[in-house]
């Protein structure tokens, strides 16, 4: 009987045990995908800075050659030297303009009052009076000059005025005063003594001129004797510094005869004041020169020559600032150094050049160079 009874029913299986197992394991796997998320995105950052060892320092630069430092050392205060002395002298010269320089009553050198010189003027001598009577000094005594019959021709106006140009400088002395002078050798120029302050032979004086386009400094190497009845008013400036060729020195020779034509040149102050070089040389322009002044005229007498001290007089045109500039024949020849004025109350004047035989005798006797022309103007 119990064989044919029916079975027992077969009960359906629970399906919730791996749903909940699936979303335990979902669960697990979100919290962990979070986790890494955050470590990942959310983690402190650490920054590891590596100290890197410092390059070596780049080698020395090679030291300076020390003589070649303390030469330019020594040339830049030589040239510093040279251009306070420039500047002293413009500063001296701007100094003058504003006082009484322009006056000297004895051209002997003994002083004496003088009066106001006019506004703009170079300072020079304005009113002389002729050298009195006396001795001559050795260095001027006489000389046998050699006569020949040769004859050298005239020069045409043009070249006179280049030949000039080229040889006549202006003179600065450094207590001030001015002149002219001319170049008597490549190195040598020779004024009046009282031109350069009658300063003793050691002293610097300033010359410059349009053709030399700056200034030089150079050295008074020589002078005539001044005092004790001396009439010699010379002086001789070496210039080292002058390139070689770029002056046109001036030859000698003998005093003309009267009525032979003779020019002057020079920087007479009443004319280069006009000069608008003038303004710039004194405002500390060096390379700014006033225009070497020409004037004409003829030999009216030739005084004292039987006592070898000639003096020329002449009507060529001269000046405060003239003194110490040459007086030349129609060849170019010097035959005089213009020295002085002689004025009168009736406003006549008469022009003095000392004569140019006299000149070399006090060159001679210096041991300066020069070139002598025994020949004639014709």
């Amino acid at each position: 009987m119990a064989e044919n009874a029916p079975p027992p029913e077969e009960r359906p299986r629970s399906h919730w045990p791996l749903i909940l197992g699936g979303l335990v394991g979902g669960f697990l796997l979100l919290a962990a995908g979070l986790a890494l998320g955050w470590y990942l995105f959310y983690r402190p950052i650490v920054n590891v800075a590596v100290q890197l060892p410092a390059p070596p320092p780049p080698p020395a630069p090679p030291g300076p050659d020390q003589a070649l430092v303390k030469g330019l050392e020594e040339q830049i205060e030589k040239q510093k030297a040279a251009n306070k002395q420039i500047e002293d002298q413009i500063a001296l010269l701007k100094e003058r303009l504003k006082a009484d320089v322009c006056t000297i009553k004895d051209p002997l050198g003994k002083g004496g009052p003088a009066s106001p010189a006019p506004a703009g003027a170079l300072p020079e001598r304005k009113t002389e009076a002729p050298p009195g009577p006396g001795k001559v000094t050795p260095a001027a005594a006489s000389i046998d000059l050699p006569q020949t019959g040769a004859k050298v021709g005239k020069m045409a106006p043009a070249s006179l005025a280049q030949t000039l140009e080229q040889a006549t400088v202006l003179v600065v002395s450094t207590g001030g005063n001015s002149g002219s002078g001319f170049f008597v050798a490549p190195n040598y120029v020779v004024t009046n003594h009282h031109v350069v302050g009658r300063a003793a032979p050691g002293s610097e004086a300033l010359v410059l001129s349009k053709h030399l386009k700056t200034g030089y400094i150079g050295t008074v190497v020589a002078t005539s004797q001044t005092g004790q009845g001396t009439e010699a008013d010379f002086a001789v400036i070496k210039v080292d510094d002058v390139p070689a060729g770029n002056v046109r020195p001036l030859p000698l020779a003998a005093e003309p005869t009267a009525l032979s034509d003779v020019i002057a040149a020079g920087y007479p102050s009443i004319a280069i004041a006009q000069d608008r070089n003038l303004r710039r040389l004194l405002a500390g322009d060096l390379k700014a020169a006033p225009e070497v002044v020409l004037t004409r005229g003829t030999v009216s007498a030739v005084q004292n020559k039987e006592r070898n001290t000639p003096m020329v007089l002449h009507s060529a045109d001269i000046s405060a600032g003239n003194s110490g500039g040459p007086l030349i024949d129609s060849c170019g020849r010097v035959v005089g150094i213009n020295t002085y004025i002689v004025t009168s109350r009736q406003t006549t004047k008469a022009n003095y050049a000392l004569g140019s035989s006299w000149l070399a005798a006090f060159l001679r006797g210096a041991k300066t160079p020069f070139d002598w022309r025994a020949d004639s103007c014709a």
